[in-house]
């Protein structure tokens, strides 16, 4: 009697055309598929072969971190779903840097007690603290991937007013995954008002901030290169002189994979979009959304990401949802927050380990004999 089977190779490429949430449950079926779904080399593939990665909003607060996904309807808060954080403290909130490829980079503290974390699989590395203690008032923060070496980074710099003939003085630092290390690195933004917001906007492989500057008075965006480890300057929009006078830019972000600018009038939210990246010329009103009709204090409005349709999601005062209709107006959708204020980010399904890069070898392997 023959038994019928599935050649391994062949039982691999099904598994990895399979979808996150259904790869977590079968790692259950045996050891060997344990060590297969949890191999480095799986991870990556299945993420490079998947058509679609499914988005997740991630909302810290001080009385746990919950996920929605992007795709539920917004109204049902039943579909909010509480994560296990094992390195969460009582009554801290996690704060959020960043978010790539599945991993999401938070910290306990503004500048040390950082951790990556997949919130698909609970798979989370504390890093160590910066080498050298970083003094300031101000922190900026920065997590991506840098895909020429395979490695995923995070840049912390503080900014301080000091007594001096400058005014200013700042400093960084940028650890590497694959290294497991720390290392200085020099920028020249000392001439700055510091951030508009500490949370490095990530895009085109380069983390940004929106500048403000005192002398003479402008804005700009600074980049860094995850890649060649240097700051650059990303043009701003060219106000032309025929053209009405826009509304000030306050934030930057990452909506639909392009690098926007967010402006406020009394009664509207403008969004403009960097349609070729790192091109002054190719800045172009993306979208126009009307609040005026509610309630809101419009600074506290913030942009959290951009359906397939247009529809434009936001976060309003760190506690609740809010979306824009097709007709262009935004509208209350789902509260969240118990506390005070939270924090709200955009991550994908993934089965990417932080365990996987760099560190202490033994500790890896540890890591997956308890899978």
């Amino acid at each position: 009697m023959t038994t019928n089977y599935l050649p391994e190779q062949v039982v691999v490429e099904i598994l990895l055309r399979l979808p996150v949430k259904s790869l977590i449950r079968f790692r259950c079926v045996s050891k060997r598929w344990r060590l297969l779904i949890s191999d480095p080399g799986f991870t990556k593939s299945q993420f490079g072969l998947a058509s679609e990665h499914p988005e997740r909003f991630l909302i810290s607060s001080s009385s746990g971190i919950r996920s929605l996904g992007c795709d539920v309807p917004f109204g049902d808060s039943s579909a909010l779903r509480e994560l296990v954080v094992p390195f969460q403290r009582n009554c801290l909130r996690v704060r959020i840097i960043g978010s790539c490829n599945g991993l999401v980079c938070v910290a306990l503290h503004p500048h040390k007690g950082f951790y990556i974390w997949n919130p698909s699989t609970g798979d989370h590395r504390k890093l160590p603290d910066p080498g050298a203690p970083l003094r300031g008032f101000i922190y900026w923060h920065g997590f991506g991937y840098d895909s020429s070496t395979d490695d995923y980074k995070l840049i912390v710099a503080s900014y301080r007013l000091v007594k001096s003939d400058s005014g200013r003085s700042s400093e960084g630092e940028v650890f590497s995954l694959n290294k497991n290390s720390w290392k200085g690195i020099l920028h020249d933004l000392d001439y700055s008002d510091g951030a508009k917001e500490p949370a490095g906007i990530l895009c085109n492989g380069s983390l940004h901030w929106h500048l403000k500057v005192s002398e003479p008075a402008r804005d700009e965006i600074y980049a860094f290169d995850l890649a060649e480890e240097k700051f650059h300057e990303i043009p701003m929009p060219i106000q032309e002189d025929e053209r009405p006078r826009r509304a000030p830019f306050s934030s930057l972000r990452n909506l639909g994979g392009c690098l926007c600018l967010v402006g406020y009038t009394r009664t509207h939210i403008d969004l403009w979009r960097m349609m070729e990246y790192g091109i002054g010329e190719s800045w172009a009103p993306m979208l126009r959304v009307a609040y005026s009709h509610v309630e809101v204090y419009r600074y506290h409005l913030n942009p959290l990401w951009l359906s397939r349709g247009g529809q434009l999601v936001l976060i309003y005062a760190g506690k609740e949802l809010m979306i824009s209709k097709p007709e262009g107006e935004i509208e209350h959708v789902v509260a969240f927050s118990d506390s005070l204020t939270c924090e709200a980010a955009v991550f994908v399904e993934s089965l990417i380990s932080p365990n996987h890069y760099g560190g202490d070898e033994r500790q890896r392997l540890l890591c997956d004999e308890d899978r």
